[in-house]
This record gives C-alpha cells, sequence and structure tokens, in this order.
C-alpha cells in the first residue's frame, strides 16, 4: 500500500509456491514508507500498529481485522483503538525469543491469517513497528501457505516492505527452525484417506536408513490467543 491515500489499494500478486521470490522488482521505497503500511499479499497489509490511527487510511484499505504482535511489556501500550468493525487479536511472544518456544504462535497465526483471507477480510499485521515482530510471523506464514524456505520468505516481504528485518540472532533463527516443521505438515495435509501417520512413517523409515525423513517429525501444537474488541 502507498502512502497517498488517495489511491485504491493494488493487491500484489503472492508469491508461486516453492519459488524463489528474488526474481521480484521490489517497488520504490524512501524512508517515510517505513511509517506507513503495505500490502504484501491479497488482503494482508504489514507495518506499525499506530496505522490504526489513521481512520481514514483505515477505512480506505477496509481493515476489518488487526492481529498485533507485542512482547508482555507493551500491553499497556498496544490495546484496541476503537474503530467501527474492527476486530483486535493481540498475540504476547514472549521478548526473549531465543529462550521461548514460539512455534505454535506462528502456527496459530497463520490459521487466523487463513481464515481471514477465506472470509475476504483485509487483514493488518502490525507489531510496534512493523519492522521485526510482525515480519517475522508474516515470512512464517509464507513459510506454511507458500512452501517457501525461511530465506526465500525474508526475502519476499522485504520486497513489499524494505525495512522488514528480522532480528538475526532472534526471530531469524527461528524462522530457519520452522522450516522442518513446515515440511511436516506438508506432508501431514498430503496424506491420502485411510492413510494413517504411522502408515506413512514407516513407509519414510524404508525410504530413508536409519533415521526418519525430515517430513517424519512431529508438529508442533497450536496455542490459543485472546480475542479482543474494541469497544
Amino acid at each position: 500500500m502507498e502512502a497517498n491515500l488517495q489511491q485504491p489499494i493494488q493487491w500484489p500478486e503472492p508469491p508461486t509456491v516453492g519459488k524463489n521470490p528474488i526474481y521480484l522488482c521490489p517497488p520504490p521505497w524512501a524512508h517515510e514508507d517505513r511509517y506507513n503500511g503495505q500490502a504484501i499479499i491479497p488482503h494482508v497489509i504489514l507495518g506499525p500498529y499506530h496505522l490504526l490511527r489513521k481512520r481514514e487510511m483505515v477505512q480506505q484499505a477496509q481493515i476489518s481485522y488487526v492481529i498485533c504482535i507485542r512482547d508482555p511489556s507493551e500491553t499497556s501500550f498496544y490495546r484496541g483503538i476503537p474503530l467501527p468493525r474492527v476486530e483486535y487479536c493481540f498475540l504476547d511472544v514472549p521478548a526473549d525469543v531465543n529462550k521461548s518456544n514460539i512455534i505454535p504462535h506462528f502456527n496459530q497465526v497463520n490459521e487466523l491469517l487463513r481464515q481471514a483471507i477465506e472470509q475476504g477480510r483485509t487483514t493488518l499485521l502490525c507489531c510496534s513497528d512493523g519492522i521485526d515482530k510482525s515480519a517475522s510471523f508474516m515470512s512464517a506464514f509464507l513459510m506454511s501457505e507458500y512452501e517457501l524456505t525461511a530465506p526465500n520468505a525474508i526475502t519476499f516481504v522485504q520486497n513489499r516492505r524494505y525495512c522488514a528485518t528480522p532480528s538475526p540472532q532472534g526471530y531469524r533463527i527461528k524462522l530457519l527452525e520452522y522450516e522442518p516443521i513446515c515440511s511436516a505438515q506438508k506432508c501431514a495435509g498430503a496424506m491420502s484417506p485411510g492413510e494413517t501417520k504411522s502408515s506413512r512413517r514407516w513407509e519414510e523409515e524404508d525410504d530413508v536408513s536409519g533415521d526418519f525423513a525430515p517430513g517424519a517429525r512431529p508438529i508442533a501444537a497450536a496455542v490459543s490467543v485472546a480475542n479482543k474488541r474494541a469497544r
């Protein structure tokens, strides 16, 4: 989404499944654009939380759903801003990412985004600045939905929002850890009717001597998150 609010949003094409997005030509970028939101894929905008104070932008973009990633110390700063027909979901993720298991949070946000997209709702995925936390969760969604590797997912997000930078010693490591889990989820979803996980596991063990194939690794369980509505 461009800074000029007089123009309708031009939803970009989503990534090609499993394809390196390096071929994409990033749009022109200015430093001020970091304070705006950018459409990453159809119906999903990535940006900072304060965008919600621009009521004209919210109305023009028809934002009806907000997923805000925050750490526990930010709960008093980022709460629902009263806006008509806007639903909020706040996800509290520990600040020390390296010592926390945030994979279930990735799964939870992925499901929330899928549901919103299927319903045709425009979602603002945000955090305090739209640079680290929310950009990482956007990358995780692309990995799960479009089978991108972690580096390719980050590249795709950065092509839309140049300032997006998952922390090298934090979220970037977690995204790399998420790759085999996405592969496992894909394999589990591709099982034929009547096929059990146990039978798939034995087949994979026959194909790979000694250890199970990467797709046979256990899948992290999802956790619930509180939904809040603006009052």
